[in-house]
């Protein structure tokens, strides 16, 4: 990992009212890292994604993204100009469309300029067509979602859900994600097959990702630094050793 982080947080700050949602906080992503963001409920976590990703304007701080100062961009511009996506702790689908399509048509909202450019008539239009199919191919396969791709994404289980949308969030090439919570509510098997994808894009496809989770074990297993928000501040940052063992980390998330 060389040069600038992939991503760099300076001084973020958010109140809601009297309520310091987010105080001061500093972080970084380093280039093709696996990042952890934890703490208790009420922490920060999300409101920090809010901001970090554009859904939320941040009242001072910088964000900046390969080098460059997107601070006060829309949601929208950050993933279609900057390559960072963000997932949200509820799963969303094209409920009545296959697994396929719902790769397809998130591939084609960044790829191409309009529905019609890639779905309209013609040779080239087919040509595109095909492009993304083989592409959303390729991820279904790496989602363990082969079996089921040819089968509406609302008859699915909520673990497969999250799959499709991870396999979706590939599909116009990022160079950060940012997964909120992605095994909240999902079975031991699909959490294998989560960390797995997420692994898998991370090595392969040099993807960069901070992962809020709940879950510890996964967390300590696949990210190689943790940093720890407590009442809106960064309490501790370290490799997930340095987490485990830190006492304040233990009396304000892990229990003591």
């Amino acid at each position: 990992m060389t040069g600038l982080p992939i991503l760099e947080i300076s001084g973020l700050n958010k109140s809601y009212g009297a309520v310091r949602a987010v105080d001061d906080v500093s972080l970084h992503v380093n280039r093709g890292e696996i990042c952890g963001l934890i703490g208790p409920n009420g922490s920060g976590k999300s409101t920090f994604f809010d901001c970090a990703s554009g859904l939320t304007k941040p009242q001072a701080g910088t964000v900046k993204l390969d080098g460059q100062d997107i601070t006060g961009w829309s949601l929208n511009r950050i993933a279609r100009e900057g390559r960072m996506l963000r997932s949200f702790q509820k799963t969303v689908v094209f409920s009545a469309l296959d697994v396929e399509e719902n790769l397809v048509i998130a591939g084609q909202m960044f790829t191409f300029p309009g529905l019609w450019s890639t779905f309209g008539i013609g040779a080239m239009a087919r040509a595109r067509v095909e492009a993304l199919r083989e592409r959303a191919r390729e991820f279904i396969k790496i989602a363990g979602l082969w079996d089921v791709r040819h089968q509406p994404a609302g008859k699915l289980s909520g673990g497969q859900q999250k799959l499709i949308q991870f396999a979706s969030m590939l599909m116009p090439e990022p160079k950060l994600i940012l997964l909120d919570e992605p095994m909240a509510g999902i079975n031991p098997k699909l959490i294998e097959r989560v960390v797995e994808s997420i692994r898998f894009a991370n090595q392969k496809f040099g993807v960069s990702f901070l992962v809020i989770e709940h879950n510890i074990d996964v967390v300590t297993d696949i990210c190689e630094r943790i940093v720890v928000l407590d009442q809106g501040r960064k309490l501790a940052e370290g490799t997930p050793d340095e987490i485990v063992r830190n006492q304040a980390v233990r009396e304000a998330y892990l229990g003591g």
